[in-house]
């Protein structure tokens, strides 16, 4: 982490060291001003005290304030990091993830990840301080390093097992925590149907059902973090006045001076500089916790980019699926499935919930990838070319779309920032939305955060952005489901109409739908059952029309 930030982190290493190093060298500079002034020995000392403390407090400072510097840059720098991995995981790796146990990760793993290497900095310090300080005791007096050995050696097993233990807990904690996050993160995004439904209560109960899972490790926590304090304060203590205890009865025998016996209480100090950090020892395991949570993230391999072609040759738009096989969640979605789509045609995609259809669509913008097979666009397979190129040559629209960006235009254009105004007005007229969009107080530039759309005008607005991405393959996803009958056909007809000479990919629930591409791909049990016009189809096999349910509509417009 400290490699993000190097030009803090030197400044802050320099800063620990220095300070640690004149920590060390004050015992014995004390120990001279002090028989200087008892006249145990000659000279006074004071020049090289007070240049030793004014050292040790300018570096002190150095170190505080660059170590706040570092936390603060290199958590922003990693949570970029986390995030940008993120992005670039699979689609199907990616909702595997509640977003809210994400959210959590981001929140707050990152930091205490951050200060992981903060902490571990400062152990290194506290432990070099530590056996700094035991040697030059046992240098002072060998007496005075033995009774300290003694006094502070059985206190470490335990202390061990009580870090070990509460990073342990510690990581249980977060992870009981991140369920709580996404089950609220659920609640939140479907609140609309909890009030309907009236089961507010009841959702609440679920949200916080693993609080006394919560309460309870918390508990384990804060018991083994009060019992392993006050056994180690209680050792360090002990140690404390022992060694104090024989170095004063030294000085009644007169084996040490005066200076002698404040550089050994200095020493003692120093010795006792990691074991009497408990707390700091606590959060290094509470922050290493957060570490292993956060590597089961970023240590899932992202998603190939693509080979090296940095754009597809000119086409038409020719897709092809070949002995294309998906599994996912133990089942097989898509079992070498064979298709082959005419350049220019505008496609329906019908079949059973639980087909594979947006399995389908999927592979071709590479959101998922097929676990055998290839999928070619003009004769080039998508995994030989780079993601970047792909998502400007494949645009989605999907059933629950996501306004991104500040205004209205900026979300419509999203993906491609040359988008013109010219582009922006044949897009939302293509999509049928030019006329709520008027009435908008500021049109396209109304800000996002001002209006509240309605699903039928978020689809449209998702439809408008796929158009507005010029792109060779258009795939609508379910993307009408929320409109009328009439503005359906009205869309659907443009789509159909405006943009011919673009394949259009269209998954379809609606007979009405599918009666307006130019041909059917009937998919049922991860194959293609039937490739031809709707009306053929819907002629002469009963099974097909089933596909619709009590969607009557006529095969033809």
């Amino acid at each position: 982490m400290l490699r993000l930030t190097p030009g803090w982190a030197a400044g802050y290493l320099l800063g620990s060291t220095v300070a640690a190093a004149a920590s060390v060298a004050l015992p014995a500079v004390a120990a001279r001003a002090t028989d200087g002034i008892t006249g145990d020995a000659p000279g006074t000392g004071y020049l090289a005290l007070l240049v030793v403390l004014v050292a040790r407090g300018a570096a002190e400072l150095l170190a505080a304030v660059t170590r706040e510097a570092v936390l603060a840059e290199a958590t922003q720098l990693r949570r970029g990091q986390v995030l940008r991995h993120l992005f670039s995981l699979s689609w199907a790796d990616l909702r595997r993830r509640p977003v809210g146990d994400l959210v959590g990760r981001l929140v707050d793993d990152v930091p205490q990840s951050v200060g992981a290497a903060i902490a571990a900095v400062d152990t290194a310090v506290a432990v070099a301080t530590s056996c700094g300080g035991l040697a030059l005791l046992f240098l002072l007096d060998p007496l005075l390093g033995a009774v300290f050995v003694v006094g502070v050696l059985p206190a470490w097993p335990a202390l061990r097992v009580a870090v070990r233990r509460i990073g342990v807990a510690h990581g249980e904690y977060q992870r009981v925590l991140g369920a709580i996050a996404a089950r609220l993160t659920d609640a939140v995004s479907g609140g609309r149907t909890i009030r309907a439904a009236g089961s507010a209560a009841r959702e609440m109960a679920r949200v916080l059902a693993p609080l006394p899972a919560l309460d309870a490790v918390g508990q384990r926590i804060w018991h083994g973090q009060r019992v392993v304090s006050w056994q180690n304060e209680l050792v360090l203590t002990a140690a404390r006045v022992g060694v104090l205890a024989v170095a004063g009865f030294e000085i009644s025998t007169g084996r040490l001076s005066g200076g002698d016996f404040l550089a050994a209480s200095l020493y003692l100090s120093l010795a006792l500089a990691l074991p009497g950090t408990v707390d700091s020892l606590l959060a290094l395991a509470r922050m290493a916790a957060s570490t292993r949570r956060l590597a089961e993230v970023t240590s899932q391999a992202p998603q190939p980019v693509g080979g090296p072609a940095a754009a597809l040759p000119p086409g038409p738009g020719a897709v092809s699926f070949q002995r294309v096989t998906v599994r996912a969640a133990g089942r097989t979605v898509l079992d070498n499935l064979e298709l082959t789509v005419p350049p220019g045609v505008a496609l329906a995609v019908v079949g059973a919930s639980g087909s594979g259809k947006s399995t389908l669509t999927a592979l071709l913008g590479r959101l998922l990838d097929p676990d055998d097979g290839r999928v070619l666009i003009d004769g080039v397979p998508v995994d030989a070319v780079s993601t970047t190129v792909l998502r400007r040559e494949v645009a989605y629209a999907f059933a629950r779309p996501a306004l991104i960006g500040d205004r209205l235009g900026e979300a419509i254009g999203w993906g491609r920032p040359s988008v013109t105004a010219a582009d922006l007005t044949t897009a939302l007229e293509v999509a049928g939305a030019q006329t709520f969009v008027r009435r908008l107080p500021e049109a396209a530039d109304t800000r996002l955060a001002a209006v509240e759309f309605s699903g039928g005008e978020l689809q449209r607005l998702s439809l408008a952005r796929a158009v507005a991405h010029d792109a060779r393959i258009l795939v609508l996803d379910d993307a009408t489901s929320s409109l009328d009958t009439v503005t359906e056909a009205q869309v659907t007809t443009a789509l159909t109409q405006r943009l011919r000479g673009r394949t259009r990919l269209v998954v379809a629930h609606r007979a009405v739908t599918a009666a307006r591409c130019d041909l059917v791909a009937w998919l049922d049990g991860g194959r293609i059952r039937a490739l031809g016009p709707h009306a053929h189809l819907w002629a002469t096999d009963p099974a097909y029309r089933a596909v619709f349910g009590r969607d009557l509509s006529a095969p033809a417009p």
